[in-house]
């Protein structure tokens, strides 16, 4: 009979031989692709379920999840990050790397599993029947409906639909290190000049969705959309340290979830706003477990929420520092408290911990900009101690269009955002939940601790009102609307088990129609809401009496291994059809693809920042932003490198001219806009050097004779 290790050990060496194949086979067929995507995640999954064990024994499930993606992340983006620092940053060294990483992970011992703390829940969750089909079928037209609905309607077209950012500073940064093997980052020369000193995690996050495809950036754009799902699981975790029951957790989870702006609109998406809010909440969940049980694993868990939190978006390190100071109080509240010298050591872990996971763009900022924070000026006491751009200032951005708010007109007529039931939900509970938990019997320590979990939602809107720039969208403080949602929840708990499941069922069939009406007509809305509420009641009267039996982990691997086998052939057809129907709506770009050929050309692009789509369906161009001076070594931002923007120079057409001699570009896009630069002039003044070979009324392509 074979032994329970070697069969453990079955499932990661396949992975990891799958990967090494994916990483050393020259031309595998896309249907191979796929089953490498597969390996990858599932190496990951598995290294991370690992870590997350060893460090949170204690924890629930749900936390035990939010902890293990988070891992899983770490252990991709950082060892990606590093070879990209050295220059190796390609598919094969990257997968081999993976293939190790999962070996690894089962050199990990598991801690002593011990049963989770009350009020966090464990195996099966004993619903009320009624409620229980309730949350499941609005579930299906809340969140599974709407986001498999977005997948098949955007498959087959090119990225970028979503977000402005994706197709400028997202994708292209993807598709420049896809070229170079190194974490260069673009210089736009026109819009924000900042961008190419951002935190890169969610970058880095989508090329390693590149690697298995090698050219294909079918799941690299789409890279949100785990960050959004695992922000869920996050926000239910939460809610069950919190105490809440697992119904009230869907509840809140759900309400989240029912907001188009961020489901499905932002999660099929390149961006970093969802990648956010998933750290913020991880980081939340980390720290709670840290402040109630002050050991390293829980301080290791909560600084690598925290410092990939701060390695995504700048942004992060507003959310990180406010997470800190929930640390600390908590810390000072708690009876009995750690004696000193733990202490400082679980807070030197959680700071070395949080620097190894995010602390690479900071650190390349200060060595080459001499500021961690480069553009923004950071000022103490009124004295400037790391220097930047005056215009990264919010003294200086304040004067943008974009920063002038209505405060209560954003707050309370703005459903595009909110959704239509934030008013009555979202809206009110982050206001009275704070004081409500504070006011609450109980012991003080559960008092304080969930009042400032409740407190933040207001804390993130602050920080977003004063400390940024932007107030067009709500993007920016997701998590504090999923935590106003966990608010709405517990009040409803709070009202007692009877009217909170009357409060709950009411709202949950309110967003089942709100979201029905995106699709459909009032009435038919209407009407689709009274059928969900009649299969629930169906449901919960008729499944409980059809006898299910659960199939065994052996046998449930056993035919999702097979499913996947099955399902390789025809998901690697829908990967080949995306490849040669991704610029089909692209004019422009698709035009550059016939000129170019398969194998390519290199391509000089000015305008408007937008240059992703140009470097093709297959990212076969390489496209840069050619300066007009001679310092062409600046025209990317590396380590080491010059902070100069070479296109804020006035430079000669003759210097631009030999840089494309000397870079062998081939074809010139200009995108136009209010905006013009001089390249576009000086090619209609030389026509014996270029060609006008296409014109819309946004897009030049000139042909560049060498």
């Amino acid at each position: 009979m074979t032994n329970r290790p070697t069969l453990r050990l079955a499932a990661p060496a396949g992975v990891a031989a799958l990967l090494a194949a994916g990483a050393l086979l020259p031309d595998p067929p896309r249907a191979f692709q796929i089953l490498v995507l597969a390996a990858l995640l599932a190496a990951l999954g598995i290294s991370g379920q690992r870590i997350a064990r060893r460090l949170l024994p204690e924890a629930g499930p749900l936390s035990r999840m939010t902890a293990a993606f988070t891992a899983a992340v770490a252990l991709a983006v950082v060892p990606a990050t590093w070879l990209g620092h050295f220059g190796f940053l390609r598919p094969a060294p990257f997968l081999l790397a993976m293939a190790t990483v999962v070996l690894l992970s089962q050199l990990l011992s598991d801690s002593s599993q011990l049963p989770p703390r009350g009020g966090e829940g464990r195996g099966g969750w004993p619903l009320g029947r009624v409620e229980t089909a309730l949350l499941a079928a609005a579930g299906f037209v809340i969140l599974v409906l709407p986001l498999g609905k977005a997948v098949a309607d955007s498959f087959d077209l090119a990225p970028g639909r979503n977000s402005f950012d994706d197709l400028s500073y997202h994708l292209t940064a993807v598709a420049t290190w896809h070229h170079h093997g190194d974490l260069r980052m673009v210089k736009f020369s026109m819009g924000d000049s900042g961008t190419a000193f951002y935190p890169i995690l969610s970058e880095i996050a989508a090329w390693t969705l590149l690697a298995p495809f090698r050219d294909s950036d079918v799941a690299a754009r789409w890279v949100e959309l785990p960050f959004a799902l695992f922000s869920l699981v996050a926000l239910a975790a939460i809610a069950r340290r919190l105490g809440l029951s697992p119904r009230a957790a869907v509840f809140a989870v759900l309400l989240y979830a029912s907001l188009r702006r961020f489901f499905p609109v932002l999660a099929l998406g390149a961006g970093n706003d969802h990648a956010t809010a998933f750290f913020t909440l991880a980081a939340l969940d980390g720290i709670l477990e840290t402040a109630r049980s002050p050991r390293p694993g829980a301080a290791a868990s909560a600084g690598l929420a925290l410092g990939l939190l701060v390695g995504t978006k700048y942004i992060g390190v507003l959310n990180a520092a406010t997470l800190l100071a929930v640390l600390a109080l908590l810390v000072l509240v708690r009876r009995p408290r750690p004696a000193l010298p733990a202490l400082a050591g679980l807070a030197a872990l959680l700071a070395v911990t949080m620097i190894a996971a995010g602390g690479y763009t900071y650190l390349r900022n200060a060595v080459t900009a001499g500021n961690p924070l480069f553009p923004a000026p950071i000022h103490l006491f009124g004295r400037e101690i790391f220097p930047g751009w005056e215009g990264a200032t919010m003294a200086f951005r304040s004067r943008f269009p974009e920063y002038q708010i209505d405060i209560p007109r954003f707050l309370t007529a703005r459903p595009d955002l909110f959704g239509p039931l934030s008013p009555f939900t979202l809206l009110p509970a982050a206001l009275l939940a704070p004081f409500a938990a504070a006011l609450r019997k109980g012991p003080r320590d559960q008092r304080i601790e969930t009042a400032l979990v409740f407190v933040l939602p207001g804390v993130f809107f602050l920080e977003f009102l004063y400390l940024m720039h932007d107030h067009r969208d709500v993007r920016y403080f997701a998590a504090g609307i999923a935590l106003a949602a966990l608010a709405f929840a517990w009040l409803t708990e709070r009202a007692g088990p009877r009217a909170g499941f009357a409060i709950r069922t009411l709202v949950l069939l309110a967003a089942t129609a709100s979201v029905l009406t995106r699709a459909f007509s009032p009435g038919q809305a209407l009407l689709g809401t009274l059928l969900v509420a009649a299969a629930a009641l169906g449901a919960a009267h008729w499944l409980p009496r059809i006898p299910v039996r659960l199939p065994t982990p052996r046998l449930a691997g056993i035919a999702g291994l097979a499913l996947l086998l099955i399902a390789a052939i025809p998901a690697g057809a829908a990967v080949a059809r995306y490849q040669n129907l991704k610029l089909r709506d692209q004019t422009a770009a698709f035009t550059l693809e016939q000129l170019a050929g398969p194998a390519g050309a290199r391509v000089a692009y000015a305008g408007l920042n937008q240059p992703y789509l140009f470097f093709g369906s297959r990212l076969q161009n390489d496209v840069r932003y050619v300066p007009s001076t001679r310092n062409l070594a600046a025209q990317y931002y590396t380590w080491g490198g010059s902070i100069d923007f070479p296109f804020r120079t006035a430079g000669r057409y003759q210097t631009w001219r030999e840089n494309l001699e000397r870079l062998k570009i081939g074809y010139v896009v200009i995108l136009r806009s209010r905006w013009e630069n001089p390249e576009r002039r000086w090619m209609a003044r030389h026509p014996e050097g270029f060609r006008l070979v296409y014109e819309d009324s946004q897009t030049e392509i000139w042909e560049v004779g060498l």
